[in-house]
């Protein structure tokens, strides 16, 4: 579903009644069908496993007309609404509250006939904003042995990135509401607005709209900007992005800015400061022990950007946290189906390939495609347009069968393959349905959206189906929803998807092919390029380089044999098999893309991981690698081959880190040196890992550990040819 709203909890004390909890759903300008606040309401409520107390919903006046229209006791879905609210016969949801927005302030338009609680509308939206904050981690705290610079000269372990606190429209409006809430009279009176960085002016701007003003927006960005500015003769009003020691407040006002007329949206503390502070830090429970430090390797900011990643690597290590939460439906319904690595389809070759045509058929899938026939489908149907693959073809005819059963015009449907698409059939739509059985980032469904935009009225109800989704990112797959629903019209397209399971990187150039390449580098070598000198013979050497060649060769649809020439495998009591699962139960049947699938699957949930600790992904000063345990803890040498071929360079970078080069190089050497035993079996995967630049190691281990391997060498092997393609490559910085 496209993020619309935002929704987040608050907890309060209150002396008579004790400890309540509100949840508070805030919208964006999108205009709302009744059917559909009934599902925010219900996905709202499932957010946490308790029910709240009260559920206060912020949005405009047209958004409140068809909320008061869903709880009219007349509709007959509203009871039904209502009893989301109830557990075990009792009623724990025992109002729902409006707040209207009216272009000044909020009015409280009781949706329920009693309203026992009250919640302030100003703490509600601050709340709100600090939720906002924790999630996109915009309160950033200097790592051990470092202090953040600020723009004013001060130095302390925390920096607040204001720019960051909203991602997405829906949390915008949390903090335009919440500015103009506080500020409404001042900013409908400016005619200029202050801010001192263009990294908040989205959020000004937003505040500016709901109060219908259309005051001009200065950004003075820094200290010494503000040293040459003056009170404006007219109206205006000041905001400042965020603090941690309230000197840009206190500078405003002794430059003759009034203090009444200056905001700061985030600081630690309202306490001793200038002007208002919308959401003062300690109040929200937050504390920071030595706040002023003076010592420090230094993070320098300029403006809202760090100077250098001071810190270390943060090391993340796998584990069930990490699990994206389709990953065992996948497994039920593709567990042993996927077609092997690099194979190709409908003519195209791509790294990971979905076979759905056979689930189709399955129960659970029909029962799903029933129901979002009934419930989903506009009624006016006329063209169901299909993506040019078998499965797709095959869902649009199952499609077709039920719409004509269904719909009184059902025998006048056409079925149309996309590339039979053009503008004379599309002639006389009333409506159309597009099927794409898998989808990745949606490029078929985009070419066929950007078609019906030039073939039909935007005014005729289109809808899209794609049961099956294995975009890169979850930020794509919402992209991809957002570009297919949204039309000039006040209404959104339609949606559905069934299964979707973010699986990382889906580019054509990975390391599969970053091998080929090197494969074919290696016929064109001259051995005297080397750099080995005499330390091995010259016809170990060619003969190491053709056996790692011919294994890369024999390999691009699977991962590199052992050394001992035997096929990687996995032993029973995989962490990502659910316990008791048919894939469990049957681990020695599991092909190897299934493997490769779950452990990228699980890699991009870690990049994405809510928990700052848990996430697999840098932030302006920070590197995140994959921690060294995860080599060890998952020590079969298949899922240490998903796990090389599967991360991003960067996350296998760990020259910066002289201990977790150290750790690799430990692990390396044992594996190296047991290739003939079934430790080493993984020992040809992160050679070719090191040969082609994703696997990094401080340059003295590196060296140390590669001449190592060629020292010990005496017979040929494709190990050895991998090496020495490693070390040539080193020393020639390729």
């Amino acid at each position: 579903m496209m993020e619309r709203f935002y929704s987040w909890r608050d907890l309060k004390h209150c002396p008579n009644q004790g400890t309540l909890e509100a949840l508070v759903i805030c919208y964006n300008g999108c205009s709302l069908a009744v059917d559909s606040v009934y599902r925010d309401v219900e996905e709202a409520l499932k957010g946490e496993s308790s029910l709240p107390d009260c559920v206060y919903i912020v949005g405009n006046a047209s958004q409140y007309a068809v909320f008061a229209e869903a709880w009219d006791p007349s509709n007959t879905r509203s009871a039904a609404m209502l009893k989301r609210g109830t557990k075990g016969g009792l009623d724990f949801v025992k109002q729902y509250v409006f707040l209207q927005w009216n272009s000044a302030s909020f009015d409280e338009r009781p949706l329920s006939p009693n309203v026992p609680y009250h919640f302030e509308v100003k703490r509600l939206l601050s709340r709100g904003v600090y939720s906002l904050m924790e999630k996109n981690n915009s309160i950033h705290q200097a790592p051990s042995g470092h202090v953040f610079k600020h723009p004013s000269g001060s130095r302390n372990r925390v920096f607040i990135q204001a720019r960051e606190i909203a991602a997405d429209e829906a949390e915008l409006f949390v903090v335009g509401y919440m500015i103009a809430l506080r500020h409404s009279t001042k900013l409908r009176e400016a005619k200029k607005i202050l801010i001192d960085t263009m990294g908040i002016y989205s959020y000004v701007k937003s505040a500016l709209m709901h109060c219908g003003s259309d005051a001009e927006i200065f950004s003075f960005h820094s200290y010494d900007e503000l040293e040459k500015l003056n009170p404006p003769n007219s109206p205006y009003f000041c905001v400042v992005s965020a603090s941690t020691s309230g000197r840009m407040a206190k500078a405003m006002t002794d430059a003759w800015f009034a203090a009444d007329r200056i905001a700061t949206m985030v600081d630690v503390t309202a306490a001793g400061r200038c002007g208002d502070v919308m959401v003062p830090l300690d109040q929200m429970g937050v504390t920071f022990p030595e706040l002023k430090v003076s010592e420090g390797t230094l993070i320098e900011i300029i403006g809202e950007n760090f100077t250098s990643k001071a810190k270390p690597p943060r090391p993340v290590v796998i584990g069930l946290p990490h699990a994206p939460a389709t990953l065992d439906v996948i497994h039920q319904y593709f567990g042993f189906t996927i077609p092997p690595l690099n194979t190709a389809m409908n003519g195209r070759r791509k790294l990971l390939q979905l076979e759905a045509t056979s689930i189709l058929e399955h129960e659970d899938f029909i029962q799903w495609l029933d129901t979002e026939i009934d419930w989903s489908f506009p009624l006016t149907i006329s063209h169901v347009i299909h993506a040019n693959d078998d499965a797709s073809r095959s869902l649009a005819e199952a499609i077709l069968e039920r719409l004509r059963k269904r719909l009184a015009n059902g025998d006048a449907l056409r079925l149309i393959p996309y590339p039979e698409l053009d503008k004379p059939v599309c002639e006389g739509a009333t409506g159309v349905v597009v099927v794409s059985a898998v989808s990745r980032d949606g490029g078929v469904l985009r070419e066929i959206s950007r078609d019906l935009r030039s073939y039909i009225k935007a005014e005729i109800p289109r809808h899209f189906i794609t049961p099956i989704g294995i975009p890169q990112t979850s930020a794509s797959w919402k992209q991809l929803e957002i570009f297919l629903t949204k039309n000039p019209t006040l209404r959104e397209y339609g949606f559905s998807n069934w299964i979707h399971l973010p699986i990382g990187d889906d580019s054509d150039e990975n390391t599969w092919t970053r091998l080929a390449n090197l494969a074919s580098l290696s016929q064109t070598l001259d051995i005297n390029e080397l750099g080995l000198g005499e330390s091995i013979d010259a016809e170990v050497v060619n003969a190491s380089l053709e056996l790692a060649a011919n294994e890369i060769d024999r390999s691009y649809q699977s991962f590199l044999h052992s050394p001992r020439g035997e096929p990687l495998k996995l032993s029973e009591g995989f962490l990502f098999f659910a316990e008791g699962s048919d894939i469990a139960a049957r681990y020695d049947e599991v092909g190897e893309s299934t493997l490769y699938l779950t452990i990228s699957a699980v890699l991009q949930c870690a990049r994405e991981h809510k928990e700052h600790t848990k996430r697999l992904c840098p932030n302006g000063y920070e590197s995140v690698v994959l921690g060294p345990e995860c080599f060890l803890r998952f020590n079969d040498p298949i899922l240490q081959a998903c796990l090389l071929r599967a991360s991003l360079p960067p996350e296998l970078d760990y020259s910066a880190s002289p201990e977790f080069s150290k750790l690799m190089r430990e692990l390396l050497s044992k594996v190296f040196a047991r290739w003939d035993k079934e430790f080493g079996d993984a020992a040809l995967e992160f050679a070719a890992s090191i040969a082609v630049g994703s696997l990094r190691l401080t340059r003295s281990d590196m060296s140390g550990l590669l001449q190592e391997v060629i020292g010990r060498a005496s017979q040929p092997s494709a190990l050895l040819g991998l090496i020495i393609l490693a070390k040539w490559l080193q020393s020639s910085d390729c």
